[in-house]
């Protein structure tokens, strides 16, 4: 799982979760729901997309985890509970961390 995983998978609930923002938009007038069928697959399609983006933001919190950037995972999991997500999911598939963190190596001190 890497940030190819959790920009497809965001990407993915995004457009669901728009296409069912816009039916609900086009079959309500006014305040009132003038096709009901269309309005309820709007909401289930909102819902579903509200799922999968938040199925992404899940994996990105895994994929941090598993290679050690805590300072990544703490960033993703603080913004996406804050309401920073949409940001946060935006730019972690194109500047989070894609290596194991490694720390420094210090040089061995020479017994003379």
């Amino acid at each position: 799982m890497g940030r190819a995983t959790v920009r497809k998978v965001f990407l993915v609930g995004l457009v669901v979760w728009v296409v069912g923002a816009v039916l609900v938009a086009l079959s309500t007038r006014s305040g009132q729901v003038q096709n009901a069928g269309v309005y309820d697959a709007g909401l289930l399609l909102v819902g579903i997309g509200a799922v999968i983006e938040l199925i992404s933001w899940i994996v990105a919190l895994v994929a941090s985890a598993s290679l050690g950037r805590w300072g990544w995972f703490f960033v993703v999991l603080v913004l996406g509970l804050i309401g920073g997500f949409i940001p946060i999911m935006v730019t972690y598939p194109f500047v989070g961390p894609t290596r194991r963190h490694t720390a420094p190596q210090r040089p061995m001190a020479t017994t003379g």
